[in-house]
């Protein structure tokens, strides 16, 4: 199958004039030693993932396929698009940042190199809890633990709980945002994103009903996504649901046969969807005067704290 990558290569074909930083990235690329039949390949990947970053790895390669990069969603084009990033990133090209995987991680206790050195952790975390004055609570929960690393840099910097369920959510998962929910005396909103197909669902319906059965507080669920339009609008290659699965048939009749992962989307839109989601929550008037309010607050403490720094 015929790929687009020929046409991609000036980078005006699909994303318009590409900056100088795209034409110096393009350089870098040259001199990492590339095949003839993966520069083409290597560039696109590199221009996603500058423009979408953070993004996981299955999402730039469904981005990829979307564009006519690679021919198909199968797993030898996915190792493909996977050794290349890795010599991208090894290489100095693309950074390992830009890929996030909140699968994996390292458990460390938090330690420091003696007092001024907390202080100065201390003055940086100090962040005042603006939902405690706001007329709405707001939880964000995700299918996928690696899409949770995209949408990370949203939620803290408004200061949303996020969720990533990693599968069926066990009882205790459950029971703790419930017992979280259970506290908090005002209307409370969950934004959902997860697959399109039998699992995604399921998991979002088992999930749902959980929370329901443990919390004593109503609240409002909506799916972000990935939704039926979805498909149209970003020209989502659809995946085929399994016959084989218990589920298929209750999928089929209510969603019909396309299904897509979440990664499928881009991660801009992504983003985008739980930013807009948050901020129909906050009045900007109140959020202005908060913001404020803890400004004159880290005043008053990085005072304190480097009286303290003084007396260390």
């Amino acid at each position: 199958m015929k790929t687009n990558l020929d046409s991609f290569f000036d980078f005006s074909h699909f994303f318009g004039p590409a900056p100088d930083f795209l034409a110096y990235l393009r350089s870098q690329i040259l001199t990492l030693g590339f095949r003839r039949k993966n520069v083409e390949l290597a560039n696109m990947a590199a221009e996603i993932a500058f423009r979408e970053h953070p993004l996981t790895l299955r999402g730039l390669f469904y981005r990829v396929v979307s564009l006519g990069g690679l021919p198909s969603t199968d797993k030898k084009q996915y190792n493909r698009l996977n050794r290349i990033l890795t010599k991208l990133r090894e290489g100095g090209a693309v950074p390992f940042s830009w890929i996030v995987d909140n699968v994996r991680s390292t458990i460390k206790p938090s330690s420091w190199s003696g007092l001024p050195d907390f202080v100065e952790t201390v003055e940086q975390a100090y962040r005042m809890d603006f939902w405690a004055r706001l007329p709405a609570y707001v939880h964000v929960i995700c299918e996928k633990d690696a899409i949770a690393g995209v949408l990370a840099s949203v939620t803290r910097e408004y200061d949303v709980a996020l969720s990533p369920v990693r599968g069926y959510c066990s009882l205790t998962f459950a029971h703790e945002i419930a017992s979280l929910w259970n506290r908090i005396d005002k209307p409370i909103y969950a934004y959902y994103l997860g697959d399109y197909d039998p699992s995604g669902f399921d998991l979002e319906r088992d999930l749902r009903e959980r929370l329901q059965r443990y919390c004593r507080r109503p609240f409002v669920w909506e799916r972000l996504g990935v939704l039926r339009e979805d498909f149209a609008e970003f020209d989502l290659m659809p995946l085929k649901p399994k016959v084989s699965d218990r589920r298929y048939a209750k999928f089929l009749r209510t969603h019909g046969r396309k299904c897509a992962e979440l990664d499928a989307l881009p991660a801009p839109e992504l983003r985008s969807r739980v930013e807009t989601a948050i901020d129909d929550h906050i009045p900007q008037d109140e959020w202005s005067k908060l913001k404020e309010l803890e400004r004159v607050q880290r005043e008053s403490f990085r005072f304190a704290l480097v009286q303290f720094k003084k007396a260390a």
